[in-house]
């Protein structure tokens, strides 16, 4: 998603590879989707700001959306085809927000 705005070699670097890594171990499912999006998070963190670019603020909100989003999913609160609804919105909320100046905080919407 917005992974193509890091700095890190665009998206040829460590970071990138461990970001993949998540994805590979853990599914976007009923039981893994906050493991999913909380190893995205910790990598985003181990690699700070300077791998992430210029949007890194966005970025680590849309991670920290996504943790609540998989303890939804995780916990049948959504569906997994809701989840990506909801995931999505978040995207597209980071990308207006990037291109309008820093104003408020991403949050999902209430389910």
């Amino acid at each position: 998603m917005l992974l193509a705005g890091c700095v890190d070699d665009r998206g040829k670097g460590d970071m990138h590879a461990a970001v993949s890594n998540c994805f590979v171990h853990y599914p976007f499912a009923k039981g893994t989707a906050y493991q999913r999006f909380n190893c995205i998070y910790r990598v985003h963190s181990h690699y700070g700001p300077a791998a992430l670019g210029p949007q890194s603020f966005l970025l680590l909100q849309i991670d920290v959306a996504s943790l609540k989003v998989g303890q939804d999913v995780d916990s049948g609160v959504l569906t997994r085809d809701e989840g990506r609804t909801t995931l999505r919105w978040v995207t597209d909320k980071a990308f207006r927000q990037a291109t309008q100046g820093p104003s408020s905080t991403v949050v999902a919407p209430k389910s």
